[in-house]
């Protein structure tokens, strides 16, 4: 029994033993599985941590850069911001419900404000303010988004954002970022008085010192802009007080001293640009301080110290060729206005041309130069005697009529201008442009000699000397007799009353006026309208159906080549009238709603100054100004998109005075985004071809508020209408 017993006990030993063995084989098994499974957990985690680690790692070292630059200047490292990007957007795509969410849309949103990705920053920073509205990051978002709100040019919400930040509960810093971002915007858009009273919080309380000394400056450039300068050299001279960085204190200094020309204490400005030249800093900027002081020797009225400077710096070799030219420049103005020596000025202008002509000095060098140019040209070459014919008068008088203008607007010249304007007068008494000579010279007279009633005795005169003229107008319009029993008896009178009588359809009416022009005043620049006018009522409303109106245009054609008129007549012999033509409501076409009213509307739609002939007949002028480049319909430019700038603005040409021509020209242009032109096609032309180039330079180069116009629409081809409108005085 004993043995058996034993026996017993060491079999079920035994048999716990398997079981024990292999429970723990099973336990291992299990431990195994849930160890696997931990590590698969931990270098999960260990992934995302890792990605986010490196997103932020380079995103607090692309803002340390940023931080530490000079204030004003950030460096910005898109590189480090683009890495922040990448590893930030691996985090938010693949790990939505981590921790770090937040942290990752905001390291996003301002990665893409500091590289220009401004929708993409708009959107990150809206998720944020939306979904997590207890995250730390919450007021930065709303300032980051006033930031991009502004970059965006949606200014309204951009203010409101920043004006809520800065009455909000919100750190100094923040506030001070809220109020400097509103100083700027209103400052930018020259509301100074606004935009001061946020930049003296920030001196005054909210800024750090950095943000102080930057404030002082807006403020003192506020009072520079707004011309007064006696608060905006205070305000500088604070500036200088700061310890300001180098730059800060230059333009201090350099502004303080423009202050004091302007406040006549020349002397006072001298001291602080000879302090600047003095300073070893300032040696590259030498001789732009140069150039100050020698116009401040102009202001004291002392030409010969400003001329040494002047040419001290011309003869600087190494300095830039725009400083070159303006002080080129600067001495032609002495040797002209000063000195009294045209011949010299233009050397110098012609210097400052050679040096940078496209700079603004050398496109203003370039006028004066030509100007001066023009009197050899406008010299008094012609004799007159009595084998001279009335059209040689007529070309002499208007010569002579040019080198007066040229004198009164270019040169400066009043007392010439007024002599020659009288040569004119009493040389060419039975010339064209006489009348206008003695409008020009009453105008002088009033301007120039402050003389009223010795103004208006020469307009009396001119009325009573040349009854009829087609200057008659002006010189009633001077006096303030347009519309009184005086107003009568000129050709522009019976004009304006046939295109009236046309316009109302009473067509006998019309046809009298005109006749009466083409009977009582031969001489008249209105003549050849009036003839042709006759011819165009006929085709219009009397035609008879045979050959009579061909001929009648073409003999007008032969007898005035060269006209614009018989320009417009010849085009009209090669009209054929569309074939099962359809037009399109609202489209130009030939419907009655767009046929011409008037002769001058005729005129401007001049079929040789467009390309609207095909092979299968003639094209509406008016058509063909709304068929773009591609063959597909151009718009008009919308009323509300005004012009914000012109490079290069359009000035009446001389060689257009004799044609007196004025009206509307007509282009297509396309737009970029800032507004600039960058393609255009003049579509109707002016018959003077400067005036053409003129207006082509002048649309050119000429900026258009594009903010009334949507961003899908920017790039469509816009019909443009240029106006071009004769100076009074030439009237």
């Amino acid at each position: 029994m004993g043995l058996n017993k034993m026996t017993t006990e060491m079999y079920n030993i035994g048999m716990l033993t398997t079981v024990t063995k292999r429970m723990f084989k099973s336990l291992q098994k299990l431990s195994f599985v849930v160890i696997v499974v931990g590590l698969l957990i931990t270098c999960s985690g260990c992934v995302y941590y890792n990605t986010f680690y490196n997103a932020r790692s380079a995103f607090n070292e692309a803002e340390g850069q940023r931080k530490s630059s000079p204030y004003g200047k950030p460096r910005i490292n898109s590189n480090l911001y683009g890495r922040a990007i990448e590893k930030s957007l691996k985090v938010v795509e693949n790990y939505p419900n981590s921790k770090w969410y937040d942290d990752a849309l905001y390291v996003l949103g301002v990665s893409y404000f500091y590289t220009k990705k401004y929708n993409k920053a708009d959107r990150r920073f809206r998720e944020i303010l939306a979904d997590y509205p207890d995250s730390k990051y919450i007021t930065d978002c709303r300032l980051y988004l006033a930031k991009v709100k502004l970059e965006q040019r949606e200014m309204v919400e951009a203010t409101e954002l920043f004006e809520e930040l800065f009455q909000s509960d919100i750190s100094q810093k923040l506030k001070a970022e809220a109020a400097m971002g509103l100083g700027k915007y209103y400052f930018d858009n020259r509301d100074f008085d606004k935009a001061q009273s946020y930049f003296y919080a920030l001196r005054d309380s909210l800024g750090s010192e950095e943000d102080k000394k930057v404030a002082q400056r807006y403020i003192a450039d506020g009072h520079f802009e707004r011309l007064r300068y006696r608060d905006a050299r205070k305000a500088y001279q604070e500036i200088i007080e700061m310890e300001p960085a180098q730059d800060e204190y230059y333009h201090a200094m350099f502004r303080s001293a423009i202050c004091s020309y302007r406040m006549q204490k020349i002397e006072e400005g001298f001291e602080y640009l000879t302090t600047l030249l003095e300073d070893v800093r300032f040696f590259d900027s030498s001789s732009v301080i140069k150039m100050q002081i020698a116009e401040g020797y102009e202001y004291d009225e002392s030409p010969e110290m400003a001329e040494d400077l002047y040419l001290e710096i011309t003869n600087e070799e190494e300095l830039k060729k725009k400083l070159v030219a303006e002080a080129s420049y600067r001495l032609g103005l002495i040797y002209q206005f000063d000195y009294d020596s045209l011949n010299m000025a233009k050397e110098f202008y012609d210097k400052a041309v050679a040096a940078a002509r496209s700079s603004e000095f050398g496109r203003e060098a370039l006028q004066l130069s030509s100007a001066i140019g023009k009197r050899e040209t406008f010299a008094r070459t012609a004799k007159i005697d009595s084998t001279s014919t009335q059209e040689m008068i007529d070309e002499a008088a208007y010569t002579q009529l040019q080198l007066a203008e040229l004198y009164w607007v270019k040169l400066d010249k009043p007392d010439t201008a007024m002599i020659e304007m009288q040569y004119v007068i009493d040389s060419f008494p039975t010339a064209y442009d006489a009348p206008r000579a003695m409008i020009a010279l009453s105008g002088m007279v009033r301007e120039h000699n402050k003389d009223s009633l010795a103004a208006d005795s020469i307009l009396y005169e001119m009325l009573a000397r040349y009854p009829g003229s087609d200057y008659t107008p002006s010189a009633l319009e001077e006096l303030g007799m347009l519309g009184s029993d005086m107003d009568t008896g000129y050709a522009e009178l019976h004009i304006h009353r046939a295109e009236k009588y046309l316009g109302m359809e009473e067509i006998d009416s019309a046809t009298t006026e005109y006749q009466y022009v083409v009977d009582n005043f031969p001489e008249s620049n209105y003549y050849l309208q009036a003839r042709f006018a006759l011819i165009w009522l006929e085709e219009n409303y009397k035609n008879s159906g045979d050959s009579t109106v061909f001929y009648e245009y073409t003999t007008f054609a032969d007898s005035f080549p060269g006209t614009q008129w018989a320009t417009l007549a010849t085009n009209l012999t090669k009209y054929r009238p569309p074939t099962n033509q359809e037009t399109v409501p609202g489209e130009p076409g030939l419907d009655d709603s767009t046929k011409a009213t008037s002769i001058e509307d005729l005129a401007a739609a001049d079929t040789t100054l467009v390309t609207g002939e095909t092979d299968e007949g003639y094209i509406d002028p008016q058509a063909v100004l709304y068929i773009d480049p591609n063959g597909d319909r151009a718009i008009d430019l919308p009323s509300n998109v005004a012009v914000m700038e012109v490079l290069e603005p359009f000035e009446y040409p001389t060689e257009a005075y004799a044609s007196g021509w004025q009206g509307d020209l007509f282009f297509q242009i396309k737009l970029d985004f800032d507004g600039t032109v960058s393609e255009y096609i003049q579509k109707i032309f002016a018959p003077v071809e400067e005036v053409n180039l003129r207006a082509e330079e002048a649309v050119r180069s000429s900026r258009f508020n594009t903010q009334a116009i949507p961003p899908e629409a920017v790039s469509l081809w816009y019909v443009y209408k240029f106006t071009v409108i004769m100076p009074s005085h030439l009237r």
